[in-house]
């Protein structure tokens, strides 16, 4: 009975901390470009955060940390769609110097 109780726990806890809204370490250090950037920044991909629950700030947070895992340390979002109860953020990730 122990044992299952603490598998059920560690299940919760790694369940919370790789929630996909939820910044990592990498995505706290990817700024939020207001305009798109000049020749001082390269594209490293496209990425498409998404929140089931509808939170444009946690759609937000999975596409700064989708661009971490690219290398990136920006990002301009380029279009918000919402769907019902979920979002999709749309943004291009960019290592800029």
């Amino acid at each position: 009975m122990k044992f299952i109780l603490l598998v059920s726990i560690l299940g919760l806890v790694s369940a919370c901390s790789s929630a996909p809204g939820v910044l990592t370490e990498g995505g706290k250090e990817v700024e939020t470009l207001a305009t798109k950037p000049g020749t001082e920044c390269n594209v490293v991909g496209k990425v498409v955060g998404e929140s089931e629950q509808g939170s444009p700030e946690m759609a937000r947070n999975h596409a700064r940390n989708l661009t971490s895992k690219l290398r990136g340390n920006s990002m301009f979002i380029n279009q918000e769609v919402p769907n019902g109860a979920k979002i999709q953020v749309f943004a291009t990730s960019y290592d800029c110097e």
